[in-house]
């Protein structure tokens, strides 16, 4: 990913430690290791490279000096992008379309696919675009997304997925224009007529590329080709990274330590405002626990509304009164309406070999129905008819077949070697019929999220991350769900900082489920 210090959980611990025994070179290793990543972030939230360098100023000033306010060591990383985030939305401003002015970098690659990525970013929704900047950019966990946006991980996991695929389908309109339109005829038809059989590269207009994404999200083999070709990594990767001014590192060091500003420090201090119990910026709690209110509030109002209306008709003649329901229950008609009582009829001792109606032919199971008794009563001894009650009638029922359902199936697509990654993604998909899944994983993993639920014809993405990268292993990821129970067998190299397993790398496993 960009080329940012990288930064792990042991030094985060270190970092977090010389900050609250007051260690006078604390303030300068925070800023090292994490200025260029928030100035990064900051710049993706107000689009100024100024106001970015100020929520970046302001944000390792109140680290350092409410570093108690942290209750959770293990969150620095969260709680640190937590309150730049807290910072640029009190005073920063955002473009009303989410576009960013240009950074002076490096020219892309493609600069195509980079401006198609821009403007992709754009489209999306505010807290999809966030989410998505903090996981695949910035390295994040749904966890610390949801922390920094102030979620549960749940609801920052269906962001991130929701974000990546439009992503990863507005770019793989252009990246599969190009390399893919032999391996799917309907894709290359569709190219063709928007922009003729002879277009090679280019820009594709809006309409079109909106046309190829629905196209790719609702075709199998186009999915295929979109998860070998494009990646979100890869794709945010283009854009250039927002480094700070060089004069920041200086000027948070001297706010933090330099006695003269101690009146700077606490005015920056106090505008920070208030946390919540675990020490983050209480305005994404506050939100949400509105948000709730609000949504509990529209629940209860749906629950006290009436459900039925009912009017009183006056007969004048009877002066009876009915109840006429606007919405009335299958079985209150039916009790409106009774069958006739049994009556006595006059008939005759049928004789043995009688015929009797058949059955009606069904293809389906029918309800068991019973029948009256054939045997004869014995006949009188003046051979006259005679008087007998028929038997109560039974109701006979015939089912309609009903027409068979496509049997749910859980597709699954597994990466299989991770290499020296320190995780992946497996794609879910859910064939014919909504599909209700749970994940577990074996030791060594951790899966993201662990249970969820897909529409039929749906896709999602679950994310899984090494417990201990630096060593190499294996490991699996079950899936169990009324539409089957594939599994995902995963095998790392590590990064060979620690010694290797005595366990031999895995090669990935067929899907059982046939994805």
């Amino acid at each position: 990913m960009p080329g940012w210090p990288d930064v792990g959980r042991t030094d985060d611990h270190r970092i977090l430690e010389a900050l609250r025994r007051g260690d006078p070179h604390a303030p300068a290793g925070l800023y090292d290791a994490y200025a260029d990543r928030l100035n990064d972030y900051a710049h993706s939230l107000v689009h100024d490279q100024d106001l970015a360098a100020d929520a970046v100023h302001d944000s390792l000033v109140v680290a350092h000096a409410r570093v108690d306010l942290l209750k959770e060591p293990t969150r620095l990383r969260a709680w640190l992008y937590a309150l730049t985030r807290a910072r640029c939305s009190t005073g920063g401003r955002t473009p009303p379309h989410g576009t960013s002015a240009p950074i002076l970098g490096e020219e892309p690659a493609d600069p195509l696919l980079a401006d198609l990525v821009r403007e992709s970013l754009a489209e999306l929704g505010r807290d999809e675009r966030q989410a998505l900047h903090l996981s695949v950019r910035h390295g994040l966990s749904s966890a610390e997304v949801g922390a920094v946006l102030g979620v549960t991980s749940r609801q920052a996991a269906g962001r991130i997925t929701r974000a990546r695929d439009q992503l990863e389908n507005a770019a793989a309109a252009i990246v599969l224009a190009r390399v893919g339109r032999a391996h799917c005829p309907d894709l290359s038809a569709l190219v063709d007529s928007g922009v003729g059989a002879s277009w090679q590269d280019g820009p594709l207009s809006p309409s079109l590329r909106r046309r190829l994404s629905r196209h790719i999200s609702g075709c199998k083999v186009c999915k295929e080709g979109r998860e070998r070709h494009v990646s979100a990594e890869s794709l945010l990767a283009m854009l250039p990274v927002a480094y700070p001014r060089l004069s920041l590192r200086r000027q948070v060091i001297a706010t933090c330590t330099d006695p003269e500003r101690e009146h700077t420090r606490a005015a920056v201090v106090e505008q920070a405002g208030r946390v919540d119990r675990r020490g983050f910026p209480a305005g994404g709690t506050e939100s949400r626990s509105s948000g709730a209110r609000r949504r509990r509030g529209s629940r209860k109002r749906r629950r006290t509304t009436p459900v039925l209306l009912a009017a009183v008709v006056v007969f004048g003649g009877a002066g009876a009164a009915t109840l006429v329901y606007t919405q009335a229950p299958q079985r209150r008609l039916e009790a409106m309406n009774p069958p006739p009582a049994p009556q006595e009829v006059l008939t005759t001792a049928p004789d043995v070999g009688d015929d009797l109606p058949e059955p009606e032919a069904s293809d389906g199971p029918t309800e068991p129905t019973p029948s009256p008794s054939r045997s004869a009563p014995p006949p009188s001894a003046s051979g006259t008819p005679t008087r007998t009650a028929s038997p109560r009638p039974t109701p006979s029922f015939s089912r309609t077949p009903a027409r068979p359902l496509s049997q749910a199936e859980l597709d699954m697509n597994c990466p299989g070697g991770l290499g020296a990654a320190t995780g992946g993604a497996i794609t879910l998909a859910a064939r014919n019929a909504a599909v209700e899944w749970s994940a577990t994983v074996g030791q060594g993993l951790t899966v993201t999220p662990k249970r969820g639920k897909l529409k039929a014809g749906a896709a999602g993405r679950i994310t899984v991350t090494v417990a201990d990268p630096s060593r190499p292993g294996n490991g699996v990821v079950s899936f169990r769900s009324a539409a089957g129970n594939p599994s995902c067998r995963l095998s790392w190299t590590g990064t060979g900082a620690g010694e290797p397993s005595d366990d031999p790398p895995a090669t990935p496993s067929p899907d059982p489920s046939g994805a």
